[in-house]
C-alpha cells in the first residue's frame, strides 16, 4: 500500500466505552508510541463498545519511512498518530 498525503487509511485499535453513548475511548499502538483518545463511534469500521476494530485516519505527512496521521476525536496523549511505513 502506498501512503500519500490526503489518503484515509484504517489502523487497528483497542476500544473501550467512552463517557457518552456515541463516543469510544481508543488506543492505537505504534512502534513510535501509542495514540490514546476519545473518538466518535462512527469513526470506527465496526462501532463496537469494547474489543478491537479499525479506526479511520487521515495521512498528513509521509517522509523518511514514517507517516503522521490525524485520528478524529480528542487525544489525551499526542495530537497525531505516528507510524512506520511497511
Amino acid at each position: 500500500m502506498t501512503l500519500n498525503v490526503g489518503r484515509h487509511i484504517w489502523v487497528p485499535c483497542e476500544v473501550k466505552p467512552g463517557p457518552f453513548p456515541d463516543e469510544r475511548m481508543v488506543r492505537v499502538q505504534s512502534k513510535l508510541g501509542d495514540w490514546v483518545g476519545f473518538v466518535p463511534a462512527t469513526s470506527l469500521k465496526e462501532p463496537v463498545l469494547t474489543g478491537e476494530t479499525l479506526i479511520s485516519a487521515l495521512i498528513i505527512d509521509v517522509r523518511d519511512g514514517r507517516f503522521s496521521a490525524r485520528i478524529p476525536g480528542e487525544s489525551v496523549t499526542k495530537t497525531l498518530y505516528e507510524g512506520v511505513v511497511d
